[in-house]
This record gives structure tokens, C-alpha cells and sequence, in this order.
């Protein structure tokens, strides 16, 4: 069985910077991932990311593709199912083939949370987002929506009002769990309205988002409210299995890393949506990414890890 150097997990920006870096490193490696681009393909605009004009997020997960075949990256499409440490190495058991490596970078296992409502999919990156930071100013002049009722949530109603005509919040219940200071002062901008107790039943339109249907969670009754942005932000879904027992999480389920995207696991690294960094944006998923590998070539050159080739 062939002995990678690293395996990368995930194919997002975090993979794929990480895979770079290390390839330019000359390191034998290979990524697995059922995708390329991970959470950028669900961005229909993109404007934010150095260096990148075409502004869709399938555009960028191309670009990434055709960097990754000039680097030659062996990318691997299958999912990682188990990884156990077996004395220098890792065993990294996936659903089609087993294999082996010496360092291990995780970037794969966060979703956005989703509504699961009619129009949700039908819509997404055509005026359905779950990134206000990434997609706030083409609210401009626009009535948008806000679903949730976290931090991250009033974080975005916050951000949309400066571009949006008007932002609506929406909650199913009737507290909030943001934080009290954060509250108040959204309650004070003039541009916001507040929908505690009240759910999307559907978001409807023609070619992008003309409206919803809202529903009062206590009552039942039901409305129609014109819109044109939606952003979902009921928090993340992050599935780490493949790595339970061999690193350290914190209460949210994301791994704990170092400044160099170690984790409490000797020989395993982790950058991206995963790890418990402050801000989930694409650049800086990337440049963890970059980050990681270079802190894996470290690991592998000072444990004298290094294929004879490469050294």
C-alpha cells in the first residue's frame, strides 16, 4: 500500500491552498474529497476573494480544479469514513479504499445549516445565501430577509443594514440567543424589523426571490411577505466522526488548533470551517490552509519523515 506524506480531507479553499503549499514542497500527497470547491460552489457571487473577477462561486471552484491539476494532485473522490493512528502512521479508512499516510490535514466536515423548506435549493445563490459577509451588498436597495436567532444572525442584520432599504429578522421563537448588548442595538436601527415566533414555510419567485410565506409559530396563520434576499443563518452542521477520539473539540464541535493549525494530535492538522477559527470566509479558510501544510512539512522534516526523494 503506497505511503502518502499527507492526506489532505476536504476539498474547499482550506484543501486545496493546503494541497498546493504542499506540493510546492515537492510532498507526495493526495486529496479526498466527493467535490472540488466545497462551500465556494454554493456561492452565487462572489467579490471578496483577492485576485478572482469572475464573482461565482463555480467559477473559483474551477479555478481551483485546473490549479490542482497543474500541481498534479492526485484528488481522490470518496469520503472519509475512519482515521486510527498506527505508530508514525495514519490509517485513513474511506468508503472505497483504505490508506495510508504519515500526516493528515482535515479540512471536510462543516455544512450550513439549512431551512429544508419548498424554494430553499430552487433559489440558493440566486437571492438565497447563508453568507451575509459575502453577499450583504448585493442587498443594496433591496427588502432582506434574516433567519435565525443567534449572534451570527444579528451579526448579519447588522451588516445588511447598511445596503438593504429595510431587513426583517425571523425567529421561530420568541427569545433570542444572541447577546443581549447585540440585540439592543439592532433594536435601534431604524431599517430593521424584528418576527420572533414566526417560520418560513417556502420562498417563491420566478427566476430569483419575489416573497415567502411566513407562518406564526403559535397560531399557524399564515402570510405572504415580499422580499428579494434571503439569509439563512441558523448556524453550522459540523461532522467529524472520522476524527472522534484522536483530537480535541470544543463545545461547538469544532476541532481546537494552534496558530499553526496543530491539533492536540501529533501529525494531524486542521484549517478551514472545522476548527474553531473567529471569521468562515473563504480567504481565511485558504490561508490556513496554507498554513497547515507548511506546518506538516515542518512535522515530517523534523521526525526525519521525509521520503528519500523529496528530502
Amino acid at each position: 500500500m503506497e505511503i502518502y506524506d499527507v492526506l489532505i480531507i476536504g476539498g474547499g479553499p482550506a484543501g486545496v491552498s493546503a494541497a498546493i503549499y504542499a506540493r510546492r514542497k515537492l510532498l507526495n500527497i493526495a486529496i479526498i474529497s466527493k467535490d472540488i470547491g466545497g462551500q465556494v460552489l454554493l456561492a452565487g457571487y462572489i467579490e471578496n476573494f483577492p485576485g478572482y473577477e469572475n464573482r461565482t462561486g463555480s467559477g473559483l471552484a474551477d479555478i481551483f480544479e485546473r490549479q490542482l491539476n497543474e500541481f498534479g494532485v492526485k484528488v481522490l473522490t470518496d469520503q472519509v469514513v475512519k482515521i486510527e493512528k498506527k505508530g508514525d502512521l495514519f490509517k485513513v479508512i474511506c468508503e472505497e479504499v483504505e490508506l495510508q499516510a504519515k500526516a493528515v490535514i482535515a479540512t471536510g466536515g462543516s455544512t450550513h445549516k439549512r431551512l429544508q423548506v419548498p424554494g430553499e435549493d430552487e433559489f440558493f445563490g440566486h437571492g438565497v445565501s447563508c453568507c451575509a459577509t459575502c453577499d450583504a451588498p448585493i442587498a443594496r436597495n433591496k427588502i432582506a430577509v434574516v433567519v435565525g436567532g443567534g449572534n451570527a444572525a444579528f451579526q448579519s442584520v447588522e451588516l445588511l443594514s447598511r445596503f438593504a432599504t429595510k431587513v426583517i429578522l425571523i425567529h421561530r421563537r420568541d427569545n433570542f440567543r444572541a447577546d443581549g448588548i447585540l440585540i439592543e442595538r439592532i433594536k435601534k436601527l431604524p431599517n430593521v424589523e424584528l418576527m420572533p415566533n414566526t417560520m418560513i414555510k417556502e420562498i417563491k419567485g420566478t427566476n430569483k426571490v419575489e416573497n415567502v410565506i411566513l407562518s406564526n409559530s403559535l397560531t399557524g396563520e399564515e402570510c405572504v411577505l415580499q422580499c428579494q434576499k434571503v439569509f439563512v443563518e441558523v448556524g453550522r452542521e459540523i461532522r467529524l466522526d472520522y476524527l472522534k477520539g484522536l483530537v480535541k473539540t470544543n463545545e461547538l464541535g469544532q476541532v481546537t488548533v494552534d496558530k499553526n493549525q496543530r491539533t492536540s494530535c501529533e501529525g494531524i492538522f486542521a484549517a478551514g470551517d472545522i476548527t474553531d477559527l473567529i471569521y468562515g470566509q473563504a480567504i481565511i479558510a485558504a490561508g490556513d490552509g496554507a498554513v497547515a501544510a507548511l506546518a506538516a512539512y515542518d512535522f515530517l522534516a523534523q521526525k526525519g519523515l521525509l521520503s528519500d526523494v523529496y528530502r
